[in-house]
């Protein structure tokens, strides 16, 4: 069984629950990342802001990042497998999750571009027949999947 774990994003980047919008936009871009969870004032997780999230009105960029943030936040444990962290994910129509050691200290994220690129690199030839992953075989386009995954809102 392959965890969540050997796929997930390790190194967060956060941000504080008042920290401004525009801040998070500027971590976000330049970290090229599209998921950012927010810190209240005990350091704990409250939530998580995506790109969606964020507005670009100069007003609205000026207000804290905790009206904009998705809460509760969903997580797995690291040793989830991959097939349950995904089908969490498109059970809850979310495109992110934070992973948890034992001890439930948040130690990384996985996102839908995590797995697709997992599932990418499991793809290596569109002439195989027999090969599968998921529900998924060789012979599945990519147009058939991105469809799926529109329906779940991904």
């Amino acid at each position: 069984m392959t965890s969540v774990k050997s796929i997930m994003t390790e190194k967060l980047k956060t941000i504080s629950s008042g920290a401004k919008l525009e801040d998070a936009y500027e971590i976000m871009r330049e970290a090229r990342i599209r998921h950012l969870p927010v810190l209240n004032t005990a350091g704990e997780i409250s939530g998580v802001l995506t790109y969606k999230d964020i507005v670009a009105d100069k007003l609205v960029l000026k207000m804290p990042v905790e009206y904009f943030m998705s809460f509760p936040v969903e997580q797995v444990s690291e040793n989830s497998s991959l097939k349950s962290t995904a089908l969490i994910m498109l059970e809850k129509k979310i495109s992110a999750l934070l992973i948890t050691n034992d001890q439930q200290d948040v130690v990384g994220i996985v996102t839908t571009d995590d797995l697709l690129w997992h599932l990418a690199s499991h793809l290596q030839t569109e002439d195989a027949d027999t090969a599968e992953f998921g529900t998924f075989n060789l012979q599945t386009t990519i147009g058939e999947i991105a469809h799926l995954l529109s329906q779940a809102g991904i």
